[in-house]
């Protein structure tokens, strides 16, 4: 059952009580928000997501509102909330009333807790490889979605799904764990999508992911139109030239470059496709 959402401006202090807040009632309350910063919608996304998948956790943050019944925060949990069907069951929120306008100011000022905090505080991770790793999970996740290929609000992963995939895939993780040791920043790419492929290859073939992997860190006994000699030197040429890539990109260099090798071809260069983009279709599946 839905509690009454009540506001009462004219008690002099703060007060607070929990409030169960269904979408309905959400859609009221934004009706009344008059000073808040402009919506991000892709984090509206994310909200929309957590809570559609059951994700969503009460953790004591504050729907936070002034004596003068101006809300001062929540917006984007409301929002998300308020686009969800009707029938969509309640959700408690800590509801603190009576603060002063100009409280807002001091608000969202902490350090948000991220993915990687998360992993390391519980246990999941080192403490030298927690950011990495977190982002290496959130690479993989979008590659293994199909993500890639959605514009960049659909495209989040959110903090949440890291941890919950984590906690999920113990098996996975200690893999993650001893690739992430190894001497991925020898690659001229972002780290954590190196980690993201290089799970990716284990779950493959464990002795040639190792093997390829080798190569690729010390680009040892490489002769020309190596595979694994052209991967490196497309980053390189990438990072000489300070030229960003996609991670969509970059991972589909490595696969192009894993399948070559794997087939025993010789491979002397790495470019998108003809069409100039990759898509659902024409990206390249490891084998």
């Amino acid at each position: 059952m839905t509690t009454k959402f009540v506001l009462h401006p004219d008690h002099k202090k703060p007060s607070h009580s929990i409030i169960h807040i269904d979408p309905q009632l959400a859609r009221r309350v934004l009706a009344r928000n008059t000073r808040n910063r402009p919506i991000r919608e892709s984090h509206v996304v994310t909200l929309m997501r957590e809570m559609e998948s059951g994700r969503w956790k009460y953790n004591g943050e504050a729907i936070k509102w002034s004596i003068d019944n101006v809300l001062l925060d929540g917006q984007h949990r409301l929002t998300a909330l308020s686009r969800l069907p009707d029938d969509y069951p309640p959700v408690p929120f800590l509801v603190v009333r009576g603060l002063t306008n100009d409280s807002q100011d001091t608000m969202d000022q902490g350090r948000t807790r991220t993915a990687a905090d998360q992993l390391s505080i519980d246990g999941l991770t080192g403490n030298t490889n927690h950011r990495m790793i977190a982002g290496a999970i959130r690479v993989y996740l979008q590659w293994e979605r199909g993500h890639f290929f959605l514009d960049r609000a659909s495209n989040t992963i959110s903090n949440p799904e890291i941890v919950t995939w984590a906690h999920e895939h113990p098996i996975d993780m200690e893999l993650v764990n001893d690739i992430a040791s190894q001497r991925l920043r020898r690659v001229k790419i972002r780290p954590s999508v190196t980690l993201a492929v290089m799970l990716k290859l284990r779950q493959i073939d464990g002795e040639a992911q190792r093997e390829f992997a080798e190569c690729l860190y010390t680009g040892a006994n490489l002769d020309e139109g190596s595979p694994i000699l052209t991967l490196r030197e497309r980053f390189d040429r990438l990072k000489q030239q300070n030229v960003s890539t996609t991670d969509r990109d970059a991972v589909a260099f490595f696969i192009v470059a894993w399948n070559a090798w794997r087939d025993g071809r010789r491979l002397t260069k790495l470019q998108r496709p003809k069409v100039g983009t990759w898509t659902r279709d024409n990206f390249p599946e490891p084998r």
